[in-house]
């Protein structure tokens, strides 16, 4: 193979090898420019516990939705109805959604997801536009804990 700067007997950027390699150098270099991870707000711990009438709600997800800036974080449920995520200092709608469970195939009926029957995360706490759930994240360690009522 002929290296590409025989054909150039100068470095010279009106030499074609050697302008589709600087514009090569160029375009990697703003692409990576982006890539710093370091840009965007400080993502704070929050956590705490959701409840339904007092007795934790073990399964489920919960997010925190703030539609102004179109940010949205969940968390899964965990043992006591703890929970635990990130997210930037802010206002947030927050909603409690059951868990989702996988339908299996059969003869008849293709497969899917739906949410699973649960009884103690009532029908008002399940999306952000009826939930009736703000929490303020403020700086870290912000604990929120919800008790749903019927």
């Amino acid at each position: 193979m002929v290296s590409p700067f025989f054909y150039c007997r100068s470095l010279r950027l009106d030499c074609p090898p050697l302008r589709a390699l600087g514009i090569a150098v160029l375009v990697c270099g703003l692409a990576l420019s982006g890539c710093s991870g370091t840009d965007g707000p400080v993502q704070r711990e929050v956590s705490g516990t959701v409840t339904f009438q007092g007795s934790p709600i073990e399964e489920g997800i919960i997010t925190f939705e703030d539609a102004k800036k179109g940010y949205a974080e969940s968390s899964e449920l965990g043992p006591g109805g703890t929970y635990k995520l990130n997210a930037p200092d802010g206002n947030y709608t927050v909603y409690v959604e059951p868990p989702i469970v996988v339908i299996e195939d059969t003869a008849d009926t293709p497969g899917g997801e739906e949410e699973k029957q649960v009884d103690n995360i009532p029908v008002q706490y399940r999306n952000s536009v009826e939930s009736p759930l703000k929490a303020v994240v403020a700086g870290d360690g912000t604990v929120q804990d919800f008790d749903l009522q019927p």
